[in-house]
């Protein structure tokens, strides 16, 4: 009898241990496995449960590779067969959860999630649904990720197509977790423990492997089965890996980072494929949480340890800084590290974790345990926290730990040489860091939609086919067909499942491929094409713009998205996108993004575009090499979805195309008499085309951005003696009271002043961001009655006597789009939406209509003040905007919609779509032209954060109502506008220009600076970039008046904070542009770099902690937070935003950022440092100012004729009460802002002489 070989003996010694462990606790019915019998009796966690089936699937997997005998097969079959019913159980439990699926696939609501834990003896709930952390998207993840890797194993786990719908669904279901936040592979989502979701990297990156995988793997029969193929979006997974990208090795916002990130860079995701972010984040980890005992789960973790609470879950904010040093050691995560290190073929540190784990181990009934984790025992926690990981700990929780355990069994498989890595990843994830592919060449097809079209185009020397030249068995459709045949996609009549969602978008790398139909291929075309979806793309500009930069996205991202096959792109060309004349308008402020169709397409011909290497050729052409996918549906074909929609590719609607029920009668006998009546009605009307701000909006009104040869009477220069009422009465041609006061549905009015250097109105009072209000209050706050006033009176009376039907007699008898908008809202505010006109006599013609009418006109016409103003109105909410608004947060940018320091609204965490509507109805839903800037504005930031990544560096909020205003006092100044024509002009302009100008400021240039000769220079942004830019010497001061230089006495090591500052390249100095430079610096909420940790040390030096503008950022703070938390740099922010100058804000910034240097500055002193009381950050500035003016009244520059002379009525009116000039100097240097304010703090911290 042939005898048991070494290995067999030992495999056989694992298989006891798994039997003695693992399966003692499996239901043998159901066949789940509870973790906590103790505790959570019959509870089955989906995560530990599928840990367990990787321990017996690499068990299965060793005993049929090294099977002795027949006895072994047995086994391996007996274990296969039992990991498969884990599985199945699994899947059993999701089933029976099937429309929470749906609805969660729909709302991502929280309490509509699957559940995280199952019963073992029925499969059903074991908890409510709002009595659990369920929502964890990573253990969903988890579970499709390792049915995917089994199946590539041999196993089949899928029983029918039924399984096969759910699966798809699932895919649905976790395919926007890039944008859901979760409570976490912890359960307990924010580290408080206040069940506060968060958005984790650890879910994210679980995601990705999980669609890459399902993507990867084929068909889930493994027979090649009609139907059976898993299909995934590779968008999904591109945004997933930016997200990655931009958190790692950030876990959330409450975590600096967390050892279940070792679950996503190795074993089993390996969801990173940047090996320097791997070896950051494992080197991250390693550093901060690892121990002797294991692994720490995040920094300040007081789960279990000896202080907590046991009868109370949450915890204190000010509490958690007392978990630090002592938190619990998993020796887990030995298990993760060890595995990694096989995995990278590192044997030498694979010996040392296996051996740190054979420490940790207990011998408990003759098998080695895994303990859950290690505790400071109650009487070492003082001498602990004097020195980390100088006690010994105890072992705590449950025992054997089932997740711990089960990794355990594969560490023995791969160290003992039982498996090797690559078995235990028969989709070869692991290898995805090491093969790096080049950039993919971007396939492109331009079509002609008409024959016409094509002899336009080849008049240009461009040659296309046209549509009905394509063979035909290529077909040509909208991304529009895509998501519709997406919506049958995983449809189950049985289990009431939809399949996708129609409100998702089709990602531009989904539509790049061809898809197998039959015997036909179908190729989608792009869906930012599509015009309907917004009223961006009738600007050609933009529309070209998306072209470079959607190119631009393919080429970069293919690749990584592991896609076989190159990219193709079709583009259909229509008549009104080769119209020139109406492309174009005055002012583009980007030339380098002004691009005809036509140079577009000869840019594409040439084989570059916008730095992507593209090649352009007929479909046929490109056939061989295109990606395809097949589409295939077990019981049914979706012939029908192709027929019932007919292709529609123009980009601009044509005017022919509009509904006539706008249109000129040749009756126009009663003209004269309806034409005071109409003026009324226009000026009504004009009072809601511009922008709503409060008058007393303070980060307006102290923006004051004009630097420009004044051009006015002295007299206009003088501030006009008014009250603060007055200054906020609105100009008399407004609409009548009844008309407001009854139907209107946009409250507003009030006035703004727009400002110059010194604080002189240039324009008076008057709206230069008006919007509608009631003019009866206006009329309380006069005093006196104006001839404009008297005109008003006549506007009312001329409105009294006018009839509806006068109304629509004059809509009758115009063909001009202005005064049908006029008419149009008149209507809309005397008699609402849904009022039959009965125009032309035919019924049904409802206000509503109308104004959809001319909505559509004015998009074709381009005229778009009308397009905003009736978009706001008709409530439009831009398609793109929530793609842009996630596109902004996974790039950890957060936004604030609404009026700046009044009702700003912020948006910290992706929303679901009825979320964000229900914001931005709350912010703007009294101001229709702001509901439709602030939509763009978003937009085109979201278009930035993805091309441009690098202009958002030094920016974590971005406050939307504040970038309206600096836009406003921008176009005012560099144009030398009046207020009105300012308001005017900003709705006006393109969103082309808008995106221009966003681009502008955002690169850190004044817009002047922008010419069509020279275009836009890429250099660096934000603060570092302008403390370069210009030296002190070149300085106001200098150039003003002659200077005698003095000796200052600030210490060495002061000065060497300053070194690195270049001279400018040019010779002249602008005046102005330091005050210019903060106030948009400070309008964008620019912050140096590392600077929030560097206020987290500065605020845990003082016990009382920083009073920032009357608002004290506590000294608790950093016993909740920690240094890098993001929680606490939204804190600060939080602060910050509460000052309303800009410019001040800035200083502030820079106050805070050199207080971070006290002890550099102060050398060998100790810091006088208040016990009773915070810091006053405001003090220093105001300590930096006055030794600013001393220092300038001494050498007799400028300075003297304003806050240097003496005299109060001659002090500038710098934002709170600081010299205009100090606010204009260049932060660094010998007379910069940085030098007074080193010596403030030297004066206030340092020793008394």
């Amino acid at each position: 009898m042939r005898s048991r070989s070494g290995s067999g003996v030992r495999l056989d010694r694992l298989y006891v241990y798994v039997a003695s462990t693992i399966l003692k606790d499996q239901d043998p019915v159901t066949g789940l496995i509870a973790n906590n019998a103790a505790d959570f009796p019959a509870h089955a966690w989906v995560r530990d449960n599928v840990y367990a089936a990787h321990a017996l699937w690499g068990l299965y997997r060793a005993y049929r590779k090294s099977a002795d005998f027949d006895e072994d097969v047995a086994k391996a079959n007996e274990l296969g067969l039992t990991c498969v019913k884990i599985m199945q159980s699994l899947l059993d439990c999701m089933m029976r959860q099937a429309p929470k699926v749906e609805m969660f696939k729909r709302f991502q609501r929280p309490f509509q999630c699957l559940h995280a834990k199952y019963s073992t003896l029925t499969k059903g709930c074991v908890v409510g649904d709002r009595e659990w952390g369920h929502l964890q998207v990573d253990a969903t993840s988890l579970f499709l990720l390792t049915l995917a890797q089994m199946t590539a194993s041999g196993l089949q786990i899928v029983r029918n197509f039924d399984d096969v719908a759910f699966i798809q669904n699932l895919v649905y279901y976790i395919e926007t977790g890039y944008r859901t936040p979760d409570f976490g592979i912890w359960e307990r989502g924010d580290k408080t423990n206040q069940g506060i979701r968060e958005l984790n990297a650890s879910s994210i990156g679980m995601v990705k492997a999980a669609l890459q995988a399902l993507n990867d793997v084929g068909d889930l029969f493994g027979d090649g089965s009609k139907g059976s193929v898993i299909h995934v979006l590779p968008d999904e997974i591109q945004q997933c890996s930016a997200v990655l990208a931009s958190m790692l090795p950030r876990e959330s916002f409450s975590k600096e980072t967390d050892a279940a990130l070792l679950c996503i860079i190795s074993y089993p995701a390996f969801a990173v494929e940047d090996a320097e972010l791997v070896d950051l984040t494992r080197e991250t980890i390693v550093s901060s949480l690892l121990g002797r005992y294991g692994c720490r789960r995040f920094i300040r973790d007081g789960y279990k340890t000896a202080i907590e609470d046991p009868n109370r879950l949450y915890y204190n904010n000010a509490e958690l800084q007392q978990f630090e040093d002592i938190e619990c050691e998993w020796p887990l995560f030995l298990c993760y590290l060890m595995l990694d290190a096989l995995f990278c073929k590192n044997r030498e540190l694979a010996d040392d974790y296996w051996h740190r784990l054979e420490d940790v181990l207990l011998l408990r009934g003759g098998y080695r345990q895994v303990p859950e984790l290690y505790i400071v025992p109650s009487q070492s926690v003082a001498a602990e926290k004097l020195s980390r990981g100088s006690q010994d700990r105890v072992p705590s929780g449950t025992s054997p730990h089932l997740w711990a355990q089960s990794m355990y069994i594969l560490c023995s498989l791969v160290y003992e040489g039982f498996l090797s890595p690559a078995e235990l990843d028969p989709l070869s994830r692991r290898l995805a860091v090491y093969e790096k592919r080049p950039p993919c060449e971007v396939q492109v097809v331009i079509l002609a939609e008409t024959f016409e079209v094509q002899q336009i185009l080849r008049e240009r020397d461009v040659r296309v086919q046209t549509i009905d030249e394509v063979d035909s068995v290529f077909s040509i459709q909208p991304a529009s067909v895509f998501a519709r045949i997406l919506q049958r996609l995983g449809e189950s009549e049985k289990m009431n499942l939809s399949g996708r969602p129609a409100d998702r978008d089709v990602g531009l790398l989904s539509t790049s491929k061809f898809y197998q139909l039959g015997k036909r291929f179908i190729v989608f075309t792009p869906q930012f094409m599509d015009h309907r979806r917004s009223h961006l793309m009738h600007d050609i500009r933009i529309l070209m713009d998306e072209w470079r930069s959607e190119l631009q996205y393919i080429y970069s991202c293919w690749n990584s998205a592991s896609i076989s096959g190159r990219p193709l792109v079709v583009l259909v060309i229509t008549k009104n996108m080769l119209d020139e004349n109406s492309v174009f308008g005055p002012g583009a402020v980007n030339p380098l993004m002004k691009l005809t169709v036509v140079a577009s397409i000869k840019k594409i011909s040439s084989g570059y575009l916008g730095g992507a290497r593209v090649v352009m050729k007929n479909i046929n052409e490109f056939f061989r090499t295109t990606a395809v996918s097949k589409l295939e549906f077990h019981d049914s074909h979706i012939d029908d979805l192709l027929a019932d929609e007919e292709p529609e590719y123009r980009a601009l609607p044509s005017v022919s195309g509009a509904n006539p029920h706008l249109r000129r009668l040749d009756s126009m006998s009663e003209k004269d008499r309806r034409s005071k009546q109409f003026s009324a009605i226009h000026k009504a009307s004009m009072r809601h085309r511009s922008i709503f701000i409060d008058s007393n909006d303070a980060d307006l009104a102290k923006l004051r951005l004009a630097y420009a040869n004044r051009t006015h009477s002295p007299a206009a220069h003088s501030p006009s003696p008014r009250t603060p009422a007055q200054r906020s009465v609105s100009p008399p041609d407004l609409s009548p009271a009844p008309l407001h006061a009854k139907s209107s549905p946009w409250s507003v009015p009030n006035s703004i002043a727009v400002y110059d250097a010194d604080g002189v109105e240039l324009s008076g009072p008057t709206n230069v961001l008006h919007s509608v209000g009631s003019l009866s209050s206006s009329m309380n706050d006069r005093a006196t009655v104006s001839p404009s006033q008297s005109n008003a009176r006549i506007d009312v009376a001329a409105l009294d006597g006018m009839s509806i039907k006068d109304v629509v007699d004059m809509l009758n008898d115009t063909d001009d789009l202005e005064e049908q908008a006029s008419l149009v809202h008149y209507l809309w505010m005397k008699r609402g939406p849904d009022f039959d006109t009965q125009l032309n006599s035919a019924t049904g013609i409802t206000v509503r209509l109308l104004m959809e009418e001319l909505y559509s006109k004015a998009c074709t016409q381009r005229m778009w003040g009308l397009v905003r103003l009736t978009s706001g109105i008709l409530t439009k909410r831009l398609d793109d905007l929530p793609k842009a608004v996630t596109h902004l947060l996974v790039r950890q940018k957060q936004l604030t919609v609404g009026i700046p320091s009044k009702s700003e609204e912020p948006i910290t965490c992706p929303k679901t779509n009825e979320e964000l509507k229900d914001i931005m109805h709350r912010a703007y839903g009294e101001d229709p032209n702001s509901f439709t800037l602030a939509q763009e504005i978003i937009i085109s930031l979201g278009s930035l954060v993805r091309t441009e990544p690098k202009l958002f560096v030094e920016m974590f909020r971005l406050r939307i109502g504040l970038i309206i205003q600096v836009l406003a006092s921008e176009l005012a100044r560099i144009r030398q506008l009046t207020a009105n024509e300012a308001a005017e002009q900003l709705l006006a302009i393109s969103p082309f220009e808008l995106k221009s100008m966003l681009f502008s400021l955002l690169s850190g240039r004044l817009l002047e600076e922008v010419t069509e000769e020279s275009g836009v220079k890429e250099q660096r942004t934000g603060m570092g970039s302008i403390r370069k830019q210009i030296e002190t010497t070149k300085s106001m001061r200098k150039s003003m008046r002659p200077m005698t230089s003095i000796q200052c006495d600030i210490q060495p090591d002061a000065d060497a904070l300053l070194e690195g500052v270049s001279e400018s390249e040019g010779d002249d100095f602008s005046f102005g542009i330091w005050l210019r430079h903060r106030r948009i610096d400070g309008a964008l909420n620019r912050v140096p770099p590392d600077f929030y940790a560097s206020v987290w040390d500065t605020v845990r030096r003082f016990p009382r902690g920083l009073s920032i503008n009357g608002i004290v950022l506590h000294w608790g703070f950093t016993q909740e937070m920690t240094r890098r938390e993001t929680k606490f740099a939204l804190q600060v922010e939080e602060v910050l935003n509460r000052i309303p100058e800009p410019e001040y804000r800035e200083i502030i910034v820079e106050a805070l950022s050199l207080m971070a240097k006290l002890d550099a500055l102060l050398k060998n002193e100790r810091p006088r440092i208040s016990n009773d009381q915070p810091c006053d950050v405001d003090s220093i500035v105001r300590k930096a100012n006055q030794i600013f003016i001393d220092h300038n009244r001494e050498m007799d520059t400028i300075v003297v004729d304003c806050c240097g002379s003496g005299d109060a009525s001659k002090k500038c009116d710098g934002a709170r009460g600081i010299c205009k000039h100090f606010y204009d100097s260049a932060p660094a240097g010998e007379y910069g802002t940085a030098h007074y304010t080193i010596r403030a703090i030297i004066d206030i911290f340092g020793s008394k002489p």
